[in-house]
């Protein structure tokens, strides 16, 4: 799922997505009483990146209106520009794995100084998750004793990385996935070509960006190759290890995604039988090729371990490590005794 959430920090205001209206109706109404401290989390691919950055823009912004910035002020276009002298953004530096304790102190000589614009300093941390312990303990000296006129956002999709000593000190935002209609009807409108929105969406878990992100990287084509892995690792004709280095190239969120509501489908029809409906039209070709009756509690027992790893996507774990370790498990108990 990396980059569902991603936008440019900075240049034009990023689309404001129609199922961030309520929680934009929310703070509107607190808009001048924020805490200093918001932990803005929800599952990867809804837009809170964007979201924490259209609140930045209003923060900084002169006149802003509902908890919007008006994007004419000299503050608003300073934020376009991406030079707002009030506006911190710590993240990913390149190819580094964790945010660093440099980063964070370097918060405090930026939140020491008045502000010189606006009437308050604004820092967002995207993604929160990704600091390292050091930084994590370094930023919770800031929360514990917040500057004045500061607020500070943290981004998050893996909120139980972040130490519960940081969690409690920030007030909570959660991004609710939307129902499946409005998802639907913005995906149509986003992913032009894309064949059966709905299926696609319910791949991504119902988080619309991500779907989209699938369907612009002609995730339809490569659903195939998925299928073709899975089935010769079943059968014994594929490398676990080659798999998981072609699962890498394709997107290790996605691929996980998909295998996760592939076993999931595996699952449904387990319990339920022939009449039940299938995300995957791959797990009905699937079942009906395979000859390996599975038992209830070696598909229950591998889709915690998808779960399991998904959730830890974007931290120190390597990627083809994850993949590997999955794809043996399951040759491991798809193949027939």
């Amino acid at each position: 799922m990396a980059g569902a959430d991603s936008i440019s920090t900075g240049g034009p205001t990023a689309e404001r997505y129609p199922w961030h209206d309520a929680l934009w109706a929310t703070l509107a109404r607190q808009f001048e009483r924020l805490p200093h401290a918001l932990l803005l989390y929800g599952r990867p691919g809804l837009g809170k990146h964007a979201f924490a950055l259209q609140l930045a823009q209003a923060l900084l912004c002169a006149a802003p209106r509902d908890g919007i910035g008006c994007g004419h002020c000299h503050g608003c276009r300073l934020f376009a520009a991406g030079t707002h002298p009030d506006l911190a953004l710590i993240g990913l530096v390149e190819d580094a794995k964790s945010v660093t304790i440099d980063q964070i102190r370097a918060l405090g000589d930026f939140l020491s100084l008045r502000p010189h614009t606006a009437t308050r300093k604004v820092v967002v941390i995207s993604p929160a998750e990704a600091m390292n312990l050091n930084a994590a303990n370094a930023l919770l000296k800031l929360l514990e004793e917040p500057p004045l006129g500061s607020i500070l956002l943290l981004v998050s999709s893996h909120p139980a990385r972040l130490p519960a000593t940081i969690r409690s000190r920030c007030s909570r935002v959660f991004f609710k996935v939307p129902a499946p209609s409005e998802g639907s009807s913005w995906l149509r409108s986003h992913a032009s070509g894309a064949t059966k929105p709905e299926n696609l969406l319910a791949l991504a878990g119902g988080a619309p960006l991500l779907a989209n992100a699938m369907a612009q990287g002609g995730f339809a084509e490569n659903r195939a190759q998925l299928l073709q892995d899975v089935t010769t690792l079943s059968s014994g004709r594929e490398d676990p290890v080659t798999c998981a280095a072609r699962w890498k190239s394709l997107g290790t969120g996605i691929c996980l995604g998909w295998f996760y509501s592939f076993v999931a489908d595996l699952i449904k029809r387990r319990i339920a039988g022939e009449d039940v409906e299938l995300i995957n039209p791959e797990a009905n070709r699937f079942i009906a090729e395979s000859k390996r009756s599975f038992e209830i509690s070696e598909l229950y027992n591998f889709i915690d371990v998808i779960g399991q790893y998904y959730r830890q996507l974007g931290g120190p774990l390597d990627e083809l490590l994850i993949l590997e370790d999955i794809l043996i498990r399951w040759a491991r108990i798809s193949r027939l005794q």
